[in-house]
């Protein structure tokens, strides 16, 4: 079934409001101590006049969903999707969310509301990726807002680098610097950085 990239757009807005960041990456910069999003990097899935929703991309609990949940007819495509931390609110939750291309390369949107059939035939048409969170990130009216105007974070384009779980441990520093010149590299890296 192919699919609209529109129908995975982060937010629909009549008008998005002026410095919406949805579909966006925020680095945390480095002198933000808060130990929930010390070098974090957070996928920002919603920002409107409310707030904003975000999940964590680069803190792995090393465990794949077949482990910390109990779902009745798991699909074996989903079995080994991976598990990370997505943030202080709600961390005893387990969310599944969908991600896909948008039309640019630097373009991702994702979904929430994933049935366990529309998840399995991202993992197994390798079109997206799926990814389970402990917890989720959110800001309320204006708080992310503020963060932004006293440059806590870093904005920056999101990157399919993120959904590489050998390079989650290491690619915060990569996105906070300006330094660009690693994207040509990553073709040459190996499959286990191990042996790098």
């Amino acid at each position: 079934m192919t699919r609209d990239v529109d129908e995975y757009s982060p937010m629909k807005f009549e008008n998005p409001p002026s410095g919406c960041v949805a579909g966006s990456v925020l680095a945390a910069v480095p002198d933000l101590k808060d130990p929930n999003f010390h070098q974090t990097l957070i996928y920002i899935a919603e920002h409107n006049d409310q707030g904003a929703f975000g999940l964590v991309m680069n803190r792995p609990l090393g465990k794949a969903l077949s482990e910390v949940a109990s779902i009745p007819k798991l699909p074996e495509a989903l079995a080994g999707v991976r598990v990370f931390f997505g943030g202080p609110v709600h961390p005893q939750n387990l969310l599944l969310a969908m991600f896909v291309r948008g039309g640019a390369d630097d373009e991702l949107a994702c979904r929430l509301d994933v049935s366990l059939d529309e998840a399995k035939e991202i993992v197994d048409s390798g079109s997206g990726w799926v990814r389970a969170f402990s917890g989720y990130s959110g800001w309320g009216e204006g708080q992310l807002d503020g963060e932004l105007a006293q440059n806590a974070w870093k904005i920056i384009a999101a990157d399919p680098i993120l959904f590489e779980e050998k390079y989650a441990q290491g690619l915060w520093s990569v996105f906070v610097s300006d330094d660009e010149r690693w994207r040509p590299l990553l073709k040459h890296l190996p499959d286990d950085p191990a042996l790098n």
